[in-house]
């Protein structure tokens, strides 16, 4: 967990990074914008009194302005590359205040954007920057190009710890995690390091006998890393179901609602409780075969990877079936 802990501090630190870059691109924009702005709107109006009166444009003036005809298209793409900068800053403080501890998939939308965005920007800033004329260019042109590096290295950071994460589950879960019932304790952060803390986005859960001891365990393994999930899905059988396991699951629900996780208990189906044996814990990307939650760490049976897709497919026809604890509770209260 220590290498899991380093990275978190490390993706917190890459997010105030990116959210840098970001204002130093949108400093670029501004002072090129400024830097043109004045250059042509003096050289335009020296143009103008100098015909005014009848008098020759000067060199300096003829090199603002007569002599560069693209001045003018410079100052229009600064303004555009000022609303890039702002998309940029956008999506890098979306990261930052996402608060998310360790990166997803939906980290890699604004990363990706971040990127895309930041590449245009120091494309329009080149082309606007090459209209300032030999002699009127100043050090302060090169914070964007700076903030840029920054940028990328940040997006190549979080791409990386993303890649691996989805590869180093994708490795581990190809070879069962041993389950040693002389070793429970073992077992327990054996589970929780090697597959939970590898999880991330919906979490859900198959397992017919999940009851209020399979809760606790279940809140053992996701703990550490709460951070990582955005909606927990629990499917049980009508028999588990007890005030206990009732009352449990509504606490748990509250306290995970505070931490930004939406947590949704149902009960499967009578036909589907009974045609169910397999127990199932699966994210976005990745599925696995456990035992029984509520000896999940007493208990022989390895945990082995099974194809994603089925799971997902057999999760679904499930969940359309099922209902929820809430509304069975109502239900049978009225009847």
């Amino acid at each position: 967990m220590e290498g899991n802990e380093a990275v978190k501090r490390n993706v917190a630190f890459v997010y105030v990074l990116l959210s840098i870059g970001a204002l130093m691109l949108l400093f670029g924009s501004v002072y090129i914008i400024y830097k043109l702005s004045l250059l042509y709107g003096v050289g335009i109006g020296a143009a103008a009194q100098s015909i005014a009166y009848n008098n020759s444009v000067t060199s300096s003036v003829s090199s603002l302005v007569l002599g560069n005809s693209g001045l003018g298209e410079g100052v229009l793409e600064s303004f555009v590359s000022f609303v890039v900068a702002l998309a940029v800053g956008a999506s890098s403080f979306i990261l930052l205040l996402s608060r998310r501890e360790l990166p997803s998939k939906a980290t890699s939308k604004y990363t990706f954007m971040c990127a895309i965005l930041g590449a245009v920007f120091i494309m329009l800033f080149f082309l606007a920057s090459l209209n300032i004329p030999y002699g009127y260019s100043s050090t302060y042109e090169m914070v964007p190009y700076a903030g840029f590096i920054i940028l990328a290295g940040g997006v190549g950071y979080i791409e990386y710890v993303i890649r691996t994460r989805h590869h180093r589950g994708q490795a581990r879960g190809k070879t069962a995690v041993s389950m040693d019932p002389s070793r429970p304790f073992s077992n327990m952060v054996s589970v929780q390091e090697e597959i939970f803390s590898n999880m991330t986005g919906h979490m859900r859960v198959i397992d017919k006998h999940f009851n209020s001891t399979a809760l606790q365990n279940f809140y053992r393994l996701i703990e550490k890393d709460m951070g990582n999930y955005t909606k927990i899905t629990i499917l049980t059988s009508k028999e588990m179901l007890g005030y206990s396991f009732a009352q449990e699951i509504n606490d748990l629900r509250t306290e995970l609602t505070g931490a930004g996780i939406e947590l949704d208990a149902r009960l499967m189906d009578d036909k589907d409780t009974v045609e169910q044996h397999e127990r199932i814990v699966m994210d976005d990307r990745i599925a696995y075969k456990v035992p029984p939650f509520n000896i999940i760490n007493k208990r022989s049976e390895h945990i082995t990877k099974i194809s994603f897709k089925e799971a997902d497919s057999r999760f679904a026809q499930l969940f359309s079936r099922a209902i929820k604890l809430d509304n069975y509770q109502v239900e049978k209260g009225r009847k």
